[in-house]
């Protein structure tokens, strides 16, 4: 069983042989006993400390008993404390005096220690409770407090995981489908797009897409006259111009090496793809700065439009392949 909390009783006589008598009688409720020989000792006492009782002689020299617990009365700390007036006077006067004044119990000279005790007992008790439980009150604040806490610092270190997870999940998506060098999707990421295209068209052919194959013309001579990285760095310019000739709904890829692929939605003849060939042509036939040197640039194209004979992706790119190298081939022819 918890032992419940020690708690104060205050003794209030001018007498301190009054007092002595009182202590020995309340000596075995185990309780803290303190003295005060007037009614101003007792309004010190009281402003100081949570009492569970006063025992309160009426007749003292400064302030008598009733004019000690009217003041006592009109302190918020010990408005509440109960006082048992201790007294020699049977008069009927001064035990309603004593009630009124705001006393619960009025006892006579010469005490009777069982009583005494047994009454004191009751608001001990009492008290003892009421620190208890606000003790308890307090001790669950303060775990509600720190707990609290724990689950909100919890909380935070989810979020910075579910982030740091995100992340590596996104860092993951971008090295499977995206190119390291120009930051375009990659071949993967393509074959997906272009599948999901070929599943649209095949609920609703109308209107249809359309895919380019573009492969950068004497790409292998940059390469071998000005050195691997000139060649990366103009991937990475042309990519870029890529992207701005482009609208939201297209996607542009690179497959490997210098060809890259533009899956264009909503394109369902030749001529409506031939003006956006026509500005990529132009974009990259602007001169390009490799090395603070100018670069010039050209690109064969090739297109097919997503019809009833292209049953498979391969069918697809297998077109735009061949309209690719025919392309390549009459550039060559002009040259």
């Amino acid at each position: 069983m918890e032992q419940l909390p020690r708690v104060s009783i205050l003794l209030v006589d001018d007498r301190r042989e009054n007092l002595l008598a009182l202590a020995a009688i309340l000596e075995p409720l185990g309780q803290e006993l303190v003295w005060a020989r007037s009614g101003r000792e007792a309004l010190g006492a009281a402003a100081n400390r949570p009492f569970a009782v006063i025992l309160m002689d009426i007749r003292m020299p400064d302030l008598d008993g009733f004019e000690t617990t009217a003041l006592l009365k009109q302190r918020e700390g010990s408005r509440h404390t109960p006082v048992i007036f201790i007294s020699g006077f049977p008069e009927a006067h001064h035990v309603l005096r004593s009630y009124a004044s705001g006393a619960v119990d009025y006892i006579l000279k010469p005490i009777d220690p069982d009583a005494l005790r047994s009454k004191v007992s009751v608001f001990v008790h009492l008290c003892q409770h009421q620190v208890a439980l606000e003790q308890a009150r307090v001790e669950l604040e303060e775990r509600v407090v720190a707990r609290t806490a724990e689950l909100e610092a919890a909380n935070r270190q989810l979020s910075r995981e579910i982030v740091q997870r995100k992340a590596a999940e996104q860092r993951l998506f971008d090295r499977a489908f995206h190119d390291d060098l120009t930051g375009l999707a990659n071949r993967a990421l393509f074959m997906i797009h272009l599948n999901r295209a070929i599943a649209r068209w095949r609920r609703r052919p109308s209107p249809s897409f359309a895919v380019l194959l573009l492969d950068v013309d004497r790409f292998k001579t940059v390469n071998d006259t000005m050195g691997h990285l000139a060649g990366d760095a103009l991937l990475v310019q042309l990519a870029a111009r890529l992207q701005t000739c482009l609208r939201d709904v297209d996607t542009v890829a690179r497959l490997g090496g210098d060809e890259f692929a533009i899956l264009l939605d909503g394109i369902s003849d030749p001529d409506d793809a031939r003006g956006l060939i026509d500005r990529i042509e132009t974009t990259i036939g602007a001169p390009f700065r490799i090395d603070d040197k100018e670069l010039g640039a050209s690109a064969s194209i090739g297109l097919v439009i997503m019809g009833a004979g292209h049953a498979r992706t391969e069918d697809l790119l297998r077109d735009a392949d061949t309209a690719m190298y025919a392309d390549k081939e009459r550039r060559r022819a002009l040259r």
